[in-house]
């Protein structure tokens, strides 16, 4: 089902103008039928099932209840090569991620130019929207800021979990602690050349 994002409260609408970029999508690209169903996230989370009207304009039908995440999870994911990154944004927001903190550290490869800094989260955001459109996920995960990998100290959960490669001893596997899941969890993922 495909599914837009609004910055509206929709409660007492009875149709709703799509901006100009998600109603192209919706009524050029996907070529959307009147009989087809568009869920519609609105800014309080709410889900509403609609149906085009006229170009921008989609009708809404009702509101429907969806369950959303009740566990707050972070992931601190050192960066890598642009194309992996990008994929592993889309899958973390698949799989219910609350907030994305890209770090760097000693044996980060990847580097970014400053200057290029905001141009590169207003990407990745996109990603995101993209992706929780994609898998009908009614929020937006948190990207923060790229920061350094002593900063993620301030990232803490209730379980924190490091995904460390030199990890021997079969009784600290990731599934041990994930048994007694709490309301935050916190996992760390590092570099292609490892933890310093």
């Amino acid at each position: 089902m495909k599914q837009v994002f609004v910055d509206v409260d929709c409660e007492n609408l009875k149709t709703i103008a799509l901006d100009e970029k998600q109603a192209h999508h919706i009524f050029d690209v996907l070529r959307t039928t009147p009989k087809e169903k568009i869920r519609i996230v609105d800014q309080n989370k709410k889900v509403y099932l609609s149906h085009v009207e006229s170009k921008p304009n989609l009708c809404i039908d009702q509101q429907i209840e969806v369950d959303s995440n009740t566990i707050d999870i972070t992931l601190c994911c050192a960066l890598i090569k642009q194309d992996k990154f990008e994929w592993m944004l889309q899958k973390a927001c698949e799989l219910q991620v609350t907030r994305i903190v890209p770090f760097v550290s000693k044996n980060t490869i990847i580097k970014i130019d400053e200057k290029k800094v905001d141009k590169k989260m207003a990407r990745w955001n996109e990603i995101l929207l993209a992706a929780c459109k994609q898998c009908n996920r009614i929020d937006i995960p948190e990207l923060n800021e790229v920061v350094s990998i002593q900063s993620l100290k301030d990232f803490q959960s209730e379980i924190n979990l490091v995904a460390y490669e030199k990890e021997s001893n079969p009784s600290c596997h990731m599934a041990h602690y994930l048994k007694e899941l709490k309301s935050s969890i916190t996992v760390c993922i590092g570099p292609e050349g490892g933890f310093e």
